[in-house]
């Protein structure tokens, strides 16, 4: 002999829906409110990789460069587009400009003379399309990277 079915099949009451759907709605409302913050972060790390990138290009072309060779002052600028490869000035693919000062004097703690092959490189990164952008602290956007490194050889090229 076969059963019948019960009468009420069973289910969700309206209540059990109710309370899921606001729970559920409470979740991806504060995924959403992570969102923006996600997004900085990320944007933020992949201006920090291309920095590094950008840098380690310039340190490389000047710790392999010859002592003589070395610019002396603070105009030495170059320029890169969005995947961290050199571009020309007048370039329309400009992301970041590099400027390296060469002119910061250089001494050891223990000589108060300027050393003869030890160089200080400053090397500000500005993420711009602009090739004239200035590099001072009183621009009226100040938002650009300094870096510093240490160039030091054991004699020069020429005798």
């Amino acid at each position: 002999m076969k059963s019948s079915p019960p009468a009420s099949a069973p289910g969700f009451s309206l209540v059990e829906v109710t309370l899921a759907v606001a729970i559920a709605a409470l979740a991806i409302i504060t995924f959403l409110g992570l969102l923006p913050q996600g997004l900085e972060i990320s944007r933020k790390t992949a201006q920090l990789t291309l920095y590094s990138n950008v840098l380690e290009q310039i340190v490389r072309d000047i710790d392999n460069a010859s002592w003589d060779t070395l610019p002396t002052g603070n105009n030495e600028r170059r320029f890169f587009d969005d995947q961290g490869v050199e571009v020309t000035s007048a370039s329309d693919r400009i992301s970041i400009v590099a400027q390296m000062d060469f002119s910061q004097t250089t001494s050891l703690s223990s000589a108060n003379d300027q050393q003869r092959f030890l160089k200080r490189v400053v090397v500000n990164l500005a993420t711009t399309p602009n090739a004239t952008y200035e590099f001072t602290p009183s621009a009226k956007n100040f938002s650009y990277s300094s870096f510093h490194h240490l160039v030091s050889k054991s004699r020069s090229a020429t005798p």
